[in-house]
């Protein structure tokens, strides 16, 4: 098992994972200075239009970024700090491993697959974080762990165990029982099965020595 990295040379060699938090934390300062519907207009998955009568959720249509960009929506500092964590703790790990192209494509393919399942399961409505792109990060390292231990280090493999209570807590319906929130397990789930495809198909071109 390799030692990690200084924080220093993490921030130098994964230039990905500081920029999706950059963003992230740009947005959200956006939303806190002009409001939300500003920003929500822009990257929210469904863009709300005046049909004449009344204001509705449509779909992305052409509007292609939309399917990425919910992920750098964040609805309060918990939100975004929760998220952030994960994302450095898993995202940097993967980038230093295999890459910023790597660590890139999979936030893209995760955004994507979360924010379409979610939409899939809730119907048109607003939601945002990077959570999708955290499971993604997670399910692909889960199975790197699983079926290629050392590929990419993991220091502590009981955050897995956490990750999947926290998965499965967030379907019961507990958290928004208890006024935290609604949960968008659609995104969970759907990052989830990018991530995991993604770590079946990593381990499978990586020799197992090497």
């Amino acid at each position: 098992m390799h030692s990690r990295p200084d924080i220093t040379t993490q921030w130098r060699q994964a230039p990905v994972t500081i920029s999706i938090l950059a963003i992230s934390t740009l947005v959200f300062a956006l939303m806190s200075l002009f409001g939300d519907a500003i920003i929500l207009d822009w990257l929210a998955f469904n863009k709300v239009e005046f049909n004449g009568r009344r204001f509705e959720l449509v779909s992305p249509g052409s509007e292609y970024w939309r399917y990425v960009t919910p992920a750098l929506i964040h609805f309060g500092l918990i939100h975004i700090l929760f998220n952030g964590l994960w994302i450095w703790e898993f995202g940097s790990r993967l980038e230093l491993r295999l890459g910023s192209m790597f660590t890139l494509n999979l936030f893209l393919a995760g955004s994507i697959g979360g924010n379409l399942l979610q939409s899939w399961w809730s119907g048109p409505s607003i939601f945002g974080g990077l959570s999708g792109v955290v499971y993604a990060y997670m399910g692909c390292l889960w199975v790197m762990w699983r079926l290629r231990p050392g590929l990419v280090p993991i220091d502590v493999p009981a955050v897995f165990t956490f990750m999947w209570i926290w998965l499965f807590i967030g379907f019961t319906g507990i958290l928004k029982t208890l006024g935290l929130g609604s949960i968008a397990n659609g995104a969970h789930l759907g990052g989830l099965l990018v991530g995991i495809v993604t770590g079946v198909i990593i381990t499978r071109l990586f020799p197992k020595r090497g």
